[in-house]
């Protein structure tokens, strides 16, 4: 079990799709989505100090966390409106709404908010996917099944440990003195409760196409040394300019992909100055 206070639990919901997500705090809605290989946890450090002027509403996206199974074969499309679907339900009786994605979630909350323009009044992405399928190797991340076949038997508690707080150190976390236990064992429930390959939307190139759609502010962040801003971070911006010339672009100093754990107090700023919270 995760160490985290009481309160995150103390509101959970399931949609009618099937999808699970946590509510805290009052006032307008603002709809968290987690990256890959995620749930609701990736926003641990930022629920609290969001829901003192919002009404926080973390997502598990479909095949993630606590939320239902959907088909392997479920179509991009579908997928998406199964979010589409969810946030409906979970904003109903609120004019307006806010929308804050991470990674792959950054692509959900874009195309969420392309079919919810009229409702959405501010979309943040941090770290965003959504860009092509990158044209060199991966970045040597390991597996459970790969550490299986190294060591001939089934890997120990401790060695599974040792190999996401690797995988946090080679993706997520810029600072390895920030890998705490904590960090480990949101990434190792994580990754066991997975059961979608996020990659097929992450690397599918279709935010530009959602941008396109897109009538509210838009802020777009990144860390410093996010690995995952392909080939470069000064050609990400470039990019993301090229998408959204009119989007607010930050870059948060020593910080890698998982902004919001690795960061905490400038995302949780950066977020309530720019969805109007302060």
């Amino acid at each position: 079990m995760l160490n985290l206070p009481p309160q995150f639990a103390d509101r959970f919901e399931r949609a009618r799709t099937g999808v699970a997500y946590r509510v805290h705090g009052s006032g307008e809605p603002l709809v968290l989505f987690h990256g890959g290989a995620g749930s609701w946890n990736h926003w641990a450090r930022n629920i609290g100090p969001l829901a003192a002027h919002f009404t926080v509403i973390a997502i598990d996206s479909p095949s993630y966390g606590d939320s239902e199974t959907v088909a392997r074969d479920v179509s991009d499309d579908a997928y998406l409106r199964l979010v589409v679907d969810t946030v409906t339900e979970a904003c109903a009786g609120h004019p307006r709404f806010h929308l804050s994605g991470f990674s792959f979630g950054g692509l959900i909350a874009a195309a969420t908010t392309a079919q919810l323009a009229k409702q959405v009044f501010s979309l943040s992405l941090i770290g965003t996917a959504g860009f092509p399928a990158p044209k060199t190797g991966t970045l040597g991340l390991e597996s459970r099944k790969k550490l299986h076949v190294e060591l001939g038997r089934e890997p120990l508690v401790c060695e599974l440990r040792g190999m996401h707080r690797r995988n946090l150190a080679k993706l997520m976390i810029w600072d390895t003195a920030k890998i705490d236990e904590q960090a480990v064992g949101m990434q190792m429930q994580n990754v066991e409760r997975t059961r979608f390959d996020s990659r097929r939307l992450s690397w599918s190139g279709r935010l530009p196409e959602f941008l396109e759609h897109v009538r509210c502010p838009v802020k777009i962040i990144y860390g410093e040394h996010d690995v995952s801003a392909y080939p470069s971070l000064a050609e990400r911006k470039r990019q993301c300019r090229e998408m959204r010339p009119d989007a607010e672009l930050a870059v948060i100093d020593d910080c890698g992909h998982w902004a919001m754990y690795e960061a905490p107090e400038a995302i949780n700023r950066l977020l309530s100055e720019f969805h109007g919270g302060v």
